[in-house]
């Protein structure tokens, strides 16, 4: 006699929900029938920060182009294709914890949040409204104009917000690039959900030339500059240092990653070929690069760096503006301590990508998956953006 697997107990079906890792087994999960969709939670939270999939660029003003978007999961070997047609007209300017932050191309007359596997959408304050100053200087020029000002020079490097986004409290940051009169300057701004407008947050530090690193940790944001690092209170968003780096390693690449014992930075050596312009130009110099990795933790009540020599447990994905961390012990198909690096390859019709992996502790990078995209024929030439799925 066949099993009937619709008539499983609710609870039963539920416990089994609960060991699911993957998003993708998980969807399969509540698809097998109505009872057992009933049983599982459509947002689930117990799922492990999840293996990313890798966003292929779009053309967002395209009049002919298709409202299909494209993500590799790298995983499976798969490219994944999603209908978004909220994504057209708007850029993509980055990811967090599964959502995308998008912006009306070219003006910035709409900014909101999508996640692309629910299809929920939060609206955010507009870039073509004026921004809100909170600082020690409100003179300051760079907080009294708005987007609009320097919408054409404007860089978003990241976003980032405090707690869950239904949370009325929750408090959005991106850290971005405006270029004024041919000069840069790295600016924060906040705002929460129903806000009218951005608040800039002010900052007196003379580090307005970087462009920092951002997370939220224990009700507070935390900023990563060369020189240190600073942390904004939510009901006081002005910048503060808290820890200033030592010497030798002001001047090196550093990143912020989220742990479960709190946070962490990843310090990046130099190449060996790191004067070379031309050392990241191509697929066979990435081969030759030996860049060597530290992991720190940032202990913010002592106010040190603890240098972390077992990092097995750690792997990490980056790209030009972004570092994620999964634990490696949640995944099988991960290799344990490894870096997962992304790399771009103009090609006659648009771009192609190649993953490469390396050791935290050999620093030595070997092609995981070669020139995936090619079949995709109208995409611009720029770099994926590493996106962590997520249905909450």
């Amino acid at each position: 006699m066949i099993p009937d697997w619709a008539y499983i107990p609710p609870e039963i079906v539920h416990l089994i929900s609960q060991k699911v890792k993957s998003i993708t087994d998980y969807v399969r999960f509540r698809a097998v029938c109505s009872p057992w969709r009933s049983a599982s939670l459509p947002k689930p939270h117990n799922l492990p920060p999840q293996l990313p999939w890798l966003m292929i660029p779009y053309y967002p003003h395209k009049k002919f182009v298709s409202e299909d978007r494209f993500f590799f999961d790298l995983w499976e070997g798969k490219m994944r294709k999603l209908h978004l047609p909220e994504t057209r007209d708007m850029l993509c300017c980055a990811s967090y914890r599964g959502w995308l932050l998008l912006a009306a191309h070219p003006n910035g007359t709409e900014v909101c949040l999508l996640n692309p596997l629910t299809r929920a959408r939060i609206q955010l304050p507009p870039f073509t409204a004026s921004v809100k100053h909170f600082g020690d200087d409100p003179d300051n020029f760079f907080v009294r104009v708005n987007f609009v000002s320097y919408m054409d020079g404007i860089e978003v490097g990241k976003v980032s917000f405090s707690t869950d986004l239904t949370d009325p409290n929750c408090l959005i940051m991106l850290n971005c690039k405006i270029t004024v009169f041919n000069m840069k300057c790295g600016v924060i701004f906040v705002c929460r959900v129903g806000d009218p407008c951005w608040t800039s947050v002010n900052s007196s530090l003379n580090s307005s030339l970087e462009f920092p690193d951002a997370m939220y940790h224990n009700g507070r944001f935390y900023l990563l500059y060369k020189e240190g690092i600073a942390i904004i209170e939510p009901n006081k968003p002005v910048q503060k240092f808290v820890y200033y780096f030592e010497p030798e390693l002001k001047a090196l690449h550093k990143y912020f990653l989220k742990g479960k014992s709190g946070i962490h930075i990843v310090v990046v050596h130099p190449a060996q070929n790191e004067d070379d312009p031309s050392a990241h130009d191509t697929k066979e110099a990435i081969k030759k690069i030996h860049e060597k990795f530290w992991l720190y933790q940032f202990l913010d009540q002592q106010g040190e760096l603890k240098l972390i020599s077992n990092t097995s447990n750690t792997a990490i994905f980056l790209d030009m503006s972004l570092f994620l961390a999964v634990c490696s012990s949640d995944w099988d198909s991960l290799n344990e301590g490894s870096i997962y690096y992304m790399y771009s390859e103009k090609h006659p019709t648009g771009a192609c990508y190649t993953v490469y992996s390396a050791k935290w502790d050999e620093g030595k990078f070997e092609p995981v998956v070669h020139d995936f995209g090619k079949e995709l024929l109208i995409r611009p030439h720029e770099v994926a953006m590493w996106f962590q799925p997520s249905l909450v």
